[in-house]
């Protein structure tokens, strides 16, 4: 069937909301609190309990964005530092609260009717760009507040739990610390320690340079070789 275009003298625009430019802000201090509710706060269900300064969530639906209320999450990645975020909140006896963390992880808060801190330590390897929490379920007719995240710069190096409370700190001096953001001068030797880094760092980048390795043994070969290496003859 031909179909037929008819001729419209007038359409209608497509009416979207103007971006809101929100300025940048720059969080200093080696660890802090954010409030939740100086959090912005998308979807139902929600309360501001100004009394005791809480969010109130029932049912489920929020999600609560501290992006502007948490440092930039690779901020002293030059140094080896992560972010850790930890949740300040309380529930009702059998709330049974669901939320996806920061780090993208889905985890069912234990029920704290006094309170409770859910220290997130998947920030060790992953923290979403909107630094956000989404409630996804809170038991019907129970309650979940949230109060407060905690942040602080943690160092990437580890240690074992019994040998933590004699070995929790990582001494560094500010000479260390300035030499990692000091301007390079490229040399052989700069190039070298950049590929050596690459190739640890990414398998897809490693396995590259092993393809190279092995086009330079192709070479060698006579086309009839190569053809019978590929088992097409077969």
């Amino acid at each position: 069937m031909k179909l037929k275009r008819e001729f419209f003298s007038k359409v209608r625009k497509t009416c979207v909301p103007r971006p809101v430019v929100i300025e940048e802000t720059d969080v200093l201090s080696q660890s802090g609190s954010a409030k939740a509710t100086d959090a912005v706060i998308y979807g139902p269900n929600w309360y501001h309990d100004r009394e005791h300064d809480l969010i109130e969530v029932y049912d489920a639906g929020p999600a609560l964005s501290f992006h502007h209320l948490l440092p930039r999450k690779d901020k002293y990645e030059r140094e080896g530092l992560y972010l850790q975020l930890s949740i300040a909140y309380r529930t009702t006896a059998n709330a049974n609260a669901n939320i996806r963390t920061f780090s993208g992880w889905h985890v069912d808060l234990p029920n704290a009717v006094d309170g409770g801190m859910f220290v997130d330590r998947n920030t060790y390897d992953w923290v979403s760009d909107d630094c956000c929490i989404n409630v996804n379920s809170v038991y019907s007719g129970e309650k979940l507040w949230l109060q407060r995240v905690d942040w602080e710069w943690m160092s990437r190096e580890t240690v074992y739990e019994d040998e933590y409370a004699d070995d929790s700190w990582l001494k560094r001096t500010k000479k260390q610390v300035d030499a990692l953001y000091a301007k390079k001068h490229i040399t052989k030797r700069v190039v070298e320690d950049y590929l050596i880094n690459r190739i640890k760092k990414d398998p897809e980048f490693a396995k590259r340079c092993l393809m190279l390795l092995h086009n330079d043994k192709l070479h060698e070969k006579d086309i009839v070789s190569m053809y019978k290496d590929l088992g097409i003859d077969k």
